[in-house]
C-alpha cells in the first residue's frame, strides 16, 4: 500500500506537463516519493550520496526527475544488484485415485530454462523468464521477471512411480501417478 502511493506520488509528480509549472516544492516531494519507493522496495534507504545530490541549476527539475526515477527502476530491475527474491508462478492442481495434475503458469519461459526435480515426496520446479528479450530490456512489467522457484509437496505416504512434465502454450504441466514403486531420490524429469 505504502509502496503504491509513493509510486504514484512521485509518477504524477514527475510527468507533470509544461502547461502546469514545476515548483521547488514539487520536486523536493518527487524525490521525498522515490526515496521511500526505493526504501520500500530494497529494505534500506538510498545511500547518503544519492539523497544529497542537489539538481544542477542548467538542467530541467522535471526531466531531472524523471531521469533519476528510470535510473532506480532500470537499478530495480537487475535481480543480482537488488537481492531480488524468487518469484513462485501461480499454479492449479487437480487429483482423482491415480494421479495428480500441477499446472503451473509460465508464459514467456523457454523450455531450456526450465528444470523439474523429482526429490523424494516433492516436486520442485525451478527456472528464470528473462528481463530481457532480444536485445530490449524491460521498461514495465506487470509480472513478475528472474528466478523462480515452486514446490509440490506431495501427500505423505504417495509412491511416485512416474513423473510427467509436459511445456505447452506457456503452462508446464506435471502428472504424478500416485501408485508404483519409489522412484530414486533427486532425478531429473525431461520435459516435453
Amino acid at each position: 500500500m505504502a509502496q503504491e502511493k509513493a509510486q504514484e506520488k512521485a509518477t504524477a509528480t514527475a510527468t507533470a506537463t509544461m502547461e502546469e509549472p514545476v515548483s521547488s516544492s514539487m520536486v523536493d516531494e518527487a524525490i521525498s516519493s522515490i526515496e521511500k519507493l526505493y526504501e520500500t522496495l530494497t529494505g534500506s534507504p538510498p545511500s547518503s550520496s544519492d539523497t544529497s545530490t542537489p539538481i544542477p541549476v542548467e538542467r530541467d527539475p522535471g526531466e531531472f526527475v524523471r531521469e533519476r526515477l528510470e535510473h532506480l527502476v532500470d537499478a530495480l530491475g537487475k535481480p543480482a544488484a537488488t537481492g531480488l527474491t524468487t518469484w513462485s508462478p501461480p499454479m492449479v492442481v487437480w487429483e482423482n485415485e491415480h494421479e495428480t495434475v500441477a499446472c503451473l503458469d509460465l508464459p514467456g519461459v523457454k523450455r531450456k530454462e526450465i528444470e523439474v526435480l523429482d526429490e523424494g515426496g516433492t516436486i520442485t520446479v525451478t527456472g528464470q523468464r528473462a528481463a530481457e528479450i532480444d536485445g530490449y530490456r524491460s521498461q514495465l512489467t506487470e509480472r513478475p521477471l528472474g528466478p523462480f522457484r515452486r514446490q509440490i509437496v506431495l501427500p505423505r505416504g504417495t509412491q511416485t512411480a512416474t513423473v510427467g512434465a509436459r511445456l505447452e502454450d506457456g503452462v508446464l504441466e506435471l502428472r504424478i501417478a500416485k501408485t508404483g514403486t519409489a522412484p530414486e531420490v533427486h532425478r531429473k524429469i525431461e520435459i516435453r
